[in-house]
């Protein structure tokens, strides 16, 4: 049954306003693409009876609101660029629609978006230690590590989440933690090369790999490909940075670890089987769980997506190439999700970013930085052109699952669903 509000027409409608623009801060702050932000806020706008026109980049949001026939009020909203929080968002989603079918008023749906915001994270900082030790032991087996490549991995997987417990607590350290984490664990693969026969190569890029910032790219790129050209090209910008200062922070630990140590030639490893990447891709799933900071009840769902990503990778290998098979699992998990949200209410992200996430190209891009830092352009520009197709994959995978199995229209909840 719809609250019926007796108070004046301007109050209702400037605390709409408000929750609108409350609503798209919160979605941007956990770290949803700009056209979804816009589409959200859009939408909301329109439930509530306001006529809104948006634009959101990574940095600020601009906003336009009025009532029809009544006076503009252009807003504009300094934002930053969020942290993934699946939990967060799921209580986000619930606030929005309790506000939009008329369960609750919006001065109140503005208090519980706030409430939910300054929340601690749904995943404590603690949680994220043994999830980046998780996350590195995937990475060394799938980029081809025996035990000794995942031993020491789980090392640097270990210093880098103590080194992100610091960056938690002191800000001025958070500025510099990717390089930082970059270098430590360059300069402890070169050492344990050394000692334990492990390929530094493979250790560095799984130690640091949840660091990455292959969804970024992955979501600039999906910007870009809707016409979302000054969000999507600040997003790529912003993420080609993150990697090239951690690219350097390599180049910085490797050459220390090398002058105190000599680092033998190894042989070139050999690809995982798939009897035990299966149960290895469902160990990176528990540590996606963790690091994307869902509910433990979002655990199922983000299972399901990682072996959906991964049986999509796997099938699509089977007619093209590695670097396209990847369009094979954008599509099945994206339709997955978008599944998902119109039976469940819920956002397709807490499937589509864990599945999506076994396949960005971050890791890609990143051992081309690397190469091409150590003198070898034409092996890193091979590993920047596979980055971008992994990423081209991905991105034509989405749009052609939202085309065949779209999301949920939220501008009318109750009919359209």
């Amino acid at each position: 049954m719809t609250r019926v509000d007796e108070r004046p027409a301007d109050a209702l409608t400037d605390e709409a306003r408000k929750f609108v623009l409350e609503l798209g801060r919160a979605l941007h702050a956990l770290g949803s693409p700009s056209y979804r932000v816009e589409d959200a806020m859009i939408a909301s706008a329109r439930a509530l009876g306001l006529q809104g026109s948006f634009f959101a980049t990574p940095t600020a949001i601009f906003a336009q609101l009025v009532q029809p026939g009544g006076e503009p009020a252009i807003t504009l909203l300094r934002v930053r660029p969020g942290d993934q929080d699946l939990g967060k968002l799921a209580q986000l989603y619930d606030e929005r629609d309790d506000v939009v079918q008329g369960r609750r008023g919006a001065r109140e749906g503005s208090e519980r978006i706030r409430a939910v915001m300054s929340s601690p994270p749904t995943q404590g900082p603690w949680a994220e230690l043994p999830a980046h030790v998780l996350s590195s032991v995937g990475a060394a087996v799938f980029l081809g590590g025996a035990t000794s490549e995942v031993a020491v991995a789980s090392l640097c997987g270990l210093v880098v989440g103590l080194l992100g417990l610091l960056a938690v607590r002191a800000r001025r350290f958070a500025r510099v933690f990717e390089p930082t984490a970059a270098a430590a664990t360059a300069m402890l693969a070169q050492l344990f090369a050394a000692i334990a026969h492990a390929d530094p190569g493979i250790v560095t890029v799984a130690g640091i790999v949840p660091l990455l910032p292959g969804l970024t790219i992955t979501t600039a790129l999906a910007e870009l490909a809707v016409r979302h050209l000054a969000s999507g090209s600040a997003r790529l910008l912003g993420a080609l940075a993150t990697m090239l200062t951690m690219a350097v922070g390599v180049g910085l630990g490797a050459r220390v670890g090398t002058m105190l140590v000599d680092v033998p030639i190894l042989p070139l490893p050999q690809p995982a089987s798939l009897w035990v990447q299966v149960p290895i891709a469902f160990v990176c799933a528990t540590a996606f769980a963790i690091l994307l900071r869902a509910r433990w009840s979002q655990l199922p769902p983000v299972l399901t997506a990682v072996g959906i990503a991964f049986a999509g990778v796997q099938l699509g290998g089977l007619v093209f190439d590695r670097e396209l098979a990847a369009f094979v699992g954008a599509f099945a998990v994206a339709a997955a999700g978008n599944l998902y949200a119109r039976l469940r209410r819920r956002p397709a992200a807490v499937l589509r970013t864990p599945g999506l996430l076994l396949l960005v190209p971050g890791s890609i891009g990143f051992r081309g930085l690397t190469t091409a830092l150590q003198q070898d352009f034409s092996a890193g520009s091979q590993f920047a052109f596979r980055m971008l197709l992994v990423g081209g994959a991905l991105v034509a995978g989405i749009l052609v699952a939202n085309v065949l199995v779209p999301p949920p229209l939220d501008v009318e909840p109750d009919s359209e669903d």
